[in-house]
C-alpha cells in the first residue's frame, strides 16, 4: 500500500508525499493487540511487494486459528485491494520494524477498527474514491468482526481507539 514507483498514482504535488510520510505520534508499543496484529499485517504485505505471503498466512493463522483464518485473510485482502485500486494517493506505511506509527497507517488503524460504520467512512473519504467507499467499509467491518470473534478485539470501543 506504499504505491511508490507506481506510474498511475500523482505524486507531484509535495504536500501529500509531506502528509504520507506524518508521523501520528503514537508508537507500536501503544497499540492495542488487534491493532499490532492489523498493523504488521499491511506492513507486512507491503515488505511482500503486496502479495499474500506465507508468512502473512502463517500471522493470520496464528491470529484466527483455523476456524476464522480464510475469512480474515479474504477481508484483509479485499480491503488491500481496495486501497490499491481506488485509493486516492500512495498510503505512508513504515518499514516493518519500524517502532513509530505514521499518521496515515493510524488512519488505516481507525478505518478497520471503527466502533461505527459512519466513523470508518468518514475517515475512508480521506483514502478512496467515493465510489469503493461502501466496499472499504464493510471489508472493515467484516475484519473487526471476525477479529471480535477470535476474541482480539475488546468488545468496548473506547478501548480500541485512543
Amino acid at each position: 500500500m506504499s504505491y511508490q514507483g507506481r506510474p498511475d498514482r500523482d505524486r507531484s504535488m509535495l504536500s501529500v508525499e509531506a502528509e504520507a510520510a506524518r508521523l501520528s505520534g503514537r508508537v507500536v508499543g501503544q497499540l492495542a493487540p488487534a491493532e499490532q496484529f492489523l498493523l504488521w499485517a499491511l506492513r507486512r504485505r507491503t515488505t511482500d511487494g503486496g502479495a499474500t505471503s506465507p508468512v502473512l498466512v502463517h500471522g493470520f493463522r496464528l491470529a484466527f486459528g483455523l476456524a476464522l483464518v480464510e475469512p480474515a485473510l479474504a477481508a484483509f485482502e479485499r480491503f488491500c485491494a481496495l486501497l490499491e485500486a481506488e485509493g486516492l494517493r500512495d498510503q505512508g506505511l513504515l518499514p516493518l520494524r519500524c517502532p513509530c506509527v505514521s499518521a496515515d497507517e493510524q488512519r488505516l488503524l481507525a478505518i478497520l477498527l471503527a466502533p461505527r460504520p459512519a466513523i470508518a467512512e468518514a475517515l475512508a473519504r480521506l483514502v478512496v474514491t467515493a465510489a469503493a467507499l461502501d466496499r472499504l467499509v464493510a471489508c472493515a467491518r467484516e475484519l473487526a468482526r471476525l477479529l471480535e470473534r477470535a476474541e482480539l478485539l475488546a468488545s468496548g470501543p473506547a478501548e480500541r481507539l485512543h
